[in-house]
């Protein structure tokens, strides 16, 4: 008899632990993305087309950004000064962009959490967002796409 119900507590134990290894992986995949460069899903995005011949305008006005919003302002260049990686952090956001080797190709501004425990409020993260499409919409020829 004791044997008995301790292979059922132990029968039932398992099961609880692969329902919650699999829930608990399910619940994983929803908060991280191996498409984006810090892998966690953005919480804001703005898309824009921009030739590649205005990329040092772009780069101006994103500095500017981000010193009238006191934002730290970072910048990394690869393949020979070819592509770029902007990376903006401040006022509980990160701000990243990553140019694509694709001429002609989508920019992609894409906000993150810099805490989520410690989330930052939407108004803020609207404001910035709008102060970026500003900015953006100064340098001519730019389209500029909403984020869904």
């Amino acid at each position: 008899m004791i044997i008995k119900r301790a292979t059922s507590y132990l029968l039932i134990g398992l099961m609880l632990g692969i329902l919650t290894f699999v829930f608990g992986c399910a619940n994983f995949t929803d908060t991280f993305s191996t498409k984006n460069p810090t892998e966690k899903f953005p919480i804001r995005t703005l898309t824009i087309q921009i030739e590649d011949s205005q990329h040092e305008e772009l780069l101006s006005q994103m500095r500017e950004f981000s010193e009238k919003n006191k934002l730290e302002f970072f910048l990394s260049f690869y393949n020979s000064k070819e592509r770029f990686y902007i990376e903006m952090y401040g006022q509980g956001l990160e701000i990243h962009t990553l140019s694509k080797l694709v001429v002609g190709a989508d920019l992609e501004f894409n906000f993150y959490e810099e805490d989520p425990a410690n989330p930052p409020d939407k108004e803020n993260v609207d404001k910035l967002y709008s102060n970026l499409k500003v900015f953006i919409s100064k340098i001519p020829n730019v389209n500029i796409m909403e984020d869904e």
